[in-house]
């Protein structure tokens, strides 16, 4: 009796011990592993540096720099706790020449300014659809940058954010933008195209300046306010057509670019002398006739044909 009690006991340690060894296998995590590297005092793997804080994690550089693709996984583990990488930080990249292409994790929602100022061999980044902002001067100065995918998240874009991006021929911008920064686009020289979302409200400040070559952009009918000089310099520009919401069209929105006619919708409100600054090429505009006096006052020194409708 008592050895039949003796295996009944260890037939019952047997079957807990694999039912505990079952139950940790079940914790293990699809978060990229990463040990702490003392000499650098961040957290690394697949190449990747990173910081943590309580909850999150977020992109701090590479370790290897000679790494030329960067995949961001969605979240990292460290000490068998989980951490969702939700950003890029400040300078992360900056200056970087090796790195070619960058790819968001399904977390992340931000990169910081100057992230990846000045990285002369990126090629292509896809925000994936989740990053909703971008610092200012964050793909600053990354004149190899042809490729921008992903950007349907995005709400909020800083200053400079792809200024002086050269080889930039398309970009598309998301009616979920409400907020733009400076200058976003200036200096991109090899921007032929430009597709803005309907729903779009208004177009940022200088955003368009210098951009020399974009000659196919189309403003929704959603846009009510063009600010200031925001199409400054971009002299491919021949033809726009005006959506008719339109009310607020900024000083020297259009300068140096070759319209050479101008319809102004009805609701256009605080009309400015230097709307027209620069505008060279234009030979008439067509205004509506219930303020066809306003307008000839307005530029009469302009020396342009004032039509009505």
């Amino acid at each position: 009796m008592k050895r039949k009690y003796y295996y009944i006991c260890l037939l019952i340690l047997c079957i807990t011990a694999i039912t505990g060894c079952s139950k940790e296998k079940d914790n293990t995590t699809d978060a990229l592993q990463v040990k702490y590297n003392v000499n650098s005092g961040f957290l690394e793997g697949a190449g990747i540096s990173f910081q943590i804080d309580d909850k999150n994690a977020a992109v701090a550089g590479h370790c290897d720099m000679d790494i030329e693709k960067i995949e961001v996984p969605d979240k990292i583990n460290y000490e068998n706790k989980d951490y969702p990488v939700v950003k890029v930080i400040s300078s992360a990249f900056e200056s970087d020449t090796s790195l070619v292409s960058f790819k968001a994790g399904n977390n992340i929602t931000e990169i910081e300014e100057s992230a990846f100022y000045s990285c002369d061999t990126l090629k292509t980044i896809d925000l994936n659809n989740t990053v909703k902002v971008i610092g200012a001067d964050a793909f600053g100065g990354c004149s190899d940058l042809k490729e921008v995918k992903g950007a349907g998240a995005l709400t909020s874009i800083s200053d400079n954010a792809f200024s002086a991006c050269y080889a930039l021929e398309y970009i598309f911008i998301s009616k979920n933008v409400e907020s733009m920064g400076i200058e976003i686009f200036s200096d991109c020289e090899g921007l032929k195209k430009c597709d803005l979302e309907e729903g779009l409200t208004f177009i940022g400040q200088g955003m368009f300046t210098n951009c020399t070559n974009l000659s196919e952009i189309s403003i929704p009918k959603s846009v009510t306010t063009i600010n200031e000089e925001a199409f400054w310099g971009c002299s491919a520009i021949k033809e726009l057509e005006l959506p008719e919401g339109l009310v607020v069209i900024g000083d020297k929105a259009f300068y140096d670019t070759e319209i050479k006619t101008l319809k102004l919708p009805e609701g256009i409100t605080g009309i400015k002398f230097d709307m027209l600054d620069g505008m060279v090429e234009l030979e008439s505009i067509t205004v509506p006739s219930s303020k066809e006096s306003m307008y000839k006052e307005q530029f009469n020194e302009y020396g342009i044909e004032i039509n009505v409708y």
